[in-house]
């Protein structure tokens, strides 16, 4: 069992965003919020008791900044394009409100095909998970022992999805909240999901793995 490593799969903490306003958030940058911040400190002081040996993050701000709070200036913190949230295009950033009243037919085509629709400007989920999964054995593969990875609910989704062998629209009953915590093992070939979408007040009865 020594040779199992784990890889703490999180999303960013809450971003300068409305919070009863569903947005439709990609690539466009927003820095995280006074309760993200507030957030980022509380998962800082869980994994200041686990052993890390890397720290990687999305290039986006909401993502680097949650890293670099939980790094605490003990580590640095690599940024991968692969781990970037879905390209949604023209919809990045427009509450889904509006893109139902703008867009109803992109809309209802999108949800009949989660996995290959593509916004104009876009990707697909199944690119996202393509270029994600990519991007997750490069880093494995470049690291040992075990690392967290500071991502977006798109590509953990599209992640926990493919590790899980079950397709986008079924991974949508998993809900990947800010900051929430998605433990997966690897042996040097598989992954496995051990915890999916534990927030921050799960993580210490996690026995075993995050000790308070």
């Amino acid at each position: 069992m020594d040779n199992i490593r784990k890889v703490f799969l999180i999303r960013h903490c809450r971003p300068q965003l409305p919070k009863d306003v569903p947005i439709c958030l990609g690539k466009k940058d927003i820095p995280l919020s006074n309760e993200g911040i507030a957030e980022a400190e509380e998962l800082k002081k869980y994994f200041s008791y686990i052993s890390l040996s890397c720290i990687y993050s999305s290039p986006l701000v909401r993502s680097r900044h949650t890293a670099e709070i939980i790094a605490d200036k003990k580590m640095n913190v690599i940024v991968r394009d692969g781990f970037s949230e879905i390209n949604t295009g023209k919809w990045d950033g427009m509450s889904f409100a509006e893109i139902k009243q703008k867009y109803p037919l992109e809309y209802e085509e999108r949800g009949k095909d989660l996995e290959n629709y593509i916004i104009e400007g876009g990707e697909s989920m199944a690119a996202c998970r393509a270029r994600a999964m990519k991007e997750l054995y490069n880093t494995v593969r470049e690291t040992s022992g075990d690392i967290l990875i500071v991502a977006h609910a798109g590509v953990n989704r599209a992640i926990i999805s493919k590790i899980s062998g079950i397709c986008i629209k079924d991974s949508f009953a998993y809900k990947h909240g800010y900051a929430s915590v998605n433990i997966l093992t690897f042996n040097g070939e598989i992954f496995k999901a051990l915890k999916i979408c534990a927030d921050i007040s799960e993580l210490g009865k996690i026995g075993g793995i995050i000790k308070k």
